[in-house]
């Protein structure tokens, strides 16, 4: 396979793992909103500095105006990480690779990009319907997965498409906890109420299996236990692991190169890292270090895997 090509799907599906990640997020943070709790100011702040590149006093501003927050995180494309931004990428990424995709993944993606460009959809956001524009978008993003899923063939491109899915997965798993768990200290020990929690598992997607598992008082180190190391949990850094080496597998089978087997130890270091760990390590080392760590090797490793994949790096 071409690198570019490879690069184009490695991309199409970060792109709109990311903008699914956002739309979660954004629809979590403006749903509690309505309820006026203690916490709703803390998660705005953390989703525009995440995903807003506007400088500070602007972020400020936005942080206290959420719908101007929302249509800044969806429409501005001024902001690389617009939801409407990265669909634009994503369909340009999908055309190029058009001969590797199946007719229906790229209907697909074409669908959400005619979707997001429609402008009665965002007059539908000025007119206070935010909600229901943000499950829209949402179900067209499901859909996608579910195309992608059930009609692409398990070639090299679908290898590449499901790394991309999966390192942006975690990363975005990894950012939304540091952000959290810094909130409260890095603090294991003087728990938080779950309520306090119940913003990032619901933008997880995790908080009924939560609710389902979790029995021990101590909110902190049960958010911590099932957002690193819960191999049923589909958005926790160690199943987004799992999947990634299964599929650089299968990519470096067709590459015995030095670079490609360094690639692998450089992997089997990051995964080892959080398949043997636990809370016990946890407390010892301390969360905010071993957060940061992990982050840092995981970037690594993206680089380390763009920089022999594909023709930019």
């Amino acid at each position: 396979m071409l690198s570019r090509i490879a690069d184009s799907l490695f991309w199409l599906n970060r792109y709109l793992e990311r903008t699914d990640a956002i739309l979660r997020t954004l629809h979590t943070n403006y749903t509690l909103s309505l309820d006026k709790g203690e916490y709703n100011q803390v998660h705005w702040r953390q989703l525009s500095a995440m995903f807003s590149s506007a400088e500070e006093h602007k972020r400020e501003y936005l942080e206290q105006h959420p719908l101007e927050l929302l249509q800044h995180l969806i429409y501005d494309t001024a902001n690389t990480n617009a939801i409407r931004a990265m669909v634009i990428k994503a369909r340009e990424n999908a055309r190029g690779a058009q001969d590797h995709i199946t007719k229906e993944v790229w209907e697909q993606v074409n669908q959400v990009y005619h979707l997001i460009n429609n402008p009665l959809l965002q007059q539908r956001i000025m007119r206070n319907d935010a909600l229901s524009v943000l499950e829209q978008l949402g179900t067209q993003l499901i859909h996608f997965n579910g195309v992608a899923d059930s009609t692409m063939p398990r070639n090299m491109g679908w290898n590449f498409m499901t790394l991309g899915k999966f390192i942006e997965r975690c990363i975005i798993t990894l950012e939304l906890s540091d952000r959290n768990f810094a909130e409260t200290g890095y603090e294991l020990q003087n728990s938080r109420d779950v309520l306090y929690w119940r913003n990032l598992l619901l933008s997880l997607s995790g908080y009924e299996l939560h609710l389902k598992n979790y029995r021990n008082p101590n909110h902190n180190q049960n958010v911590a236990d099932q957002v690193l190391f819960n191999k049923q949990f589909t958005r926790s850094v160690i199943y987004c692991l799992d999947r990634i080496g299964f599929y650089l597998q299968k990519v470096v089978q067709t590459n015995q190169s030095e670079e490609a087997l360094s690639l692998l130890k450089n992997f089997g270091r990051l995964h080892s890292k959080v398949e043997f760990a636990d809370m016990n390590m946890l407390r010892e080392k301390g969360i905010q270090s071993y957060l940061h760590e992990v982050k840092t090797d995981l970037y690594y490793f993206n680089h380390h895997l763009s920089h022999l994949f594909f023709s930019y790096a």
